[in-house]
């Protein structure tokens, strides 16, 4: 292990203590520039399964994990009439299934989503499944540059957000935007103060995921929704690329979910009304990934990808969409949601 990235021992299971066995070992980081060798674990009981990093970085640096990142690059606005035409209908279902506002054409152009079942998961994600009728202040956990804050507050929300990131965050407040620089628990915000949190993909970078689900329900209004989306453990792709699984990307995902883990977490932070399903939003982004991990133990996430290819990760897209209707840990994403 490099000396350059200081790390903690973590033998037991956070959630259960148990002690973890290795999964996974001899790992590096496939996407970026992070150093080291890394291993994952698992709990061995059955109704845990949790995946954790052993040794993980250490609180104090890992920071240096993110030093290049795919939040730090510069997004390009997509502005030809396709695209005008992509995002009338995106606001059109995102009105029609929860309750939005939107112009009788966008909501007409709205049904063409159901055409394809991947983009409709990637539109419900858009909006973390929170209805139109509940908005008020809303916080993103880890917002990174700022989209989903940028894209809720257009849908109405008094939308802020929060990261550890500081270049995300510099290029997030560049646009506008507020965002906090920091962790969750460190923002001391006041008890009750946000009708809604979400954490899109940003619980797995954690050292203490139920003390940050145990400080976003604090922050929360009574009724107040908790959305959150990460990776699946148990999701079809990880079965058939194990260790080259693309959502796995070590060292920067500390802990990784199923169903079972994921709910145990939330009970201990004081949630009980919850509801966790998978989706397959991005599994063809995900399949990509692992394809090309697998081929070459790299994957360069802004590479521009040939039409074959990307229709045939579309099709792996489609195809576990219709396996979850027998096997409903089939989705790459796992999403919890719970109310305070």
């Amino acid at each position: 292990m490099s000396g350059e990235i200081r790390t903690v021992p973590v033998p037991r299971c956070l959630l259960c203590g148990q002690p973890g066995r290795v999964l996974y070992s001899a790992l590096r980081d496939r996407l970026f520039s992070a150093e080291g060798i890394w291993s994952i674990a698992q709990c061995p009981m059955a109704k845990c399964g949790l995946l954790w990093l052993d040794p993980m970085p250490a609180p104090e640096d890992v920071h240096r994990v993110y030093a290049s990142y795919y939040t730090h690059v510069e997004e390009r606005p997509r502005r030809g009439l396709l695209d005008r035409l992509f995002t009338a209908a995106k606001r059109g279902y995102v009105a029609n299934h929860f309750g939005y506002e939107a112009g009788a054409i966008e909501r007409l152009l709205g049904l063409l989503p159901w055409i394809y079942p991947g983009r409709r998961a990637e539109l419900d994600f858009s909006v973390m499944w929170l209805s139109g009728d509940k908005r008020g202040r809303l916080l993103d956990v880890g917002a990174g540059s700022g989209w989903l804050v940028e894209h809720l507050c257009s849908l109405g929300w008094a939308a802020e957000g929060l990261d550890f990131d500081a270049r995300a965050v510099e290029r997030a407040r560049a646009r506008g935007l507020q965002i906090h620089h920091g962790g969750l628990p460190e923002q001391k915000f006041p008890e009750a103060s946000f009708a809604a949190v979400t954490m899109s993909h940003s619980i797995e970078h954690v050292h203490d995921p139920v003390g940050w689900l145990a400080e976003a329900r604090r922050v929360l209004k009574p009724g107040g929704r908790l959305a959150i989306a990460t990776p699946n453990t148990r999701s079809f792709l990880h079965r058939r690329f194990r260790e080259h699984w693309f959502p796995l990307d070590p060292p920067r995902h500390l802990y990784l979910f199923n169903r079972e883990a994921l709910g145990t977490a939330l009970h201990k932070a004081g949630f009980k009304r919850l509801r966790l399903f998978t989706s397959v939003r991005d599994a063809n982004g995900a399949f990509l990934g692992s394809r090309s991990i697998r081929a070459t133990g790299r994957h360069d996430m802004t590479a521009a990808r040939g039409g074959l290819l990307r229709l045939w990760a579309r099709a792996i897209q489609v195809g576990e969409a219709e396996r979850l209707f027998i096997d409903r840990d089939a989705g790459e994403d796992l999403v919890a949601l719970a109310e305070k």
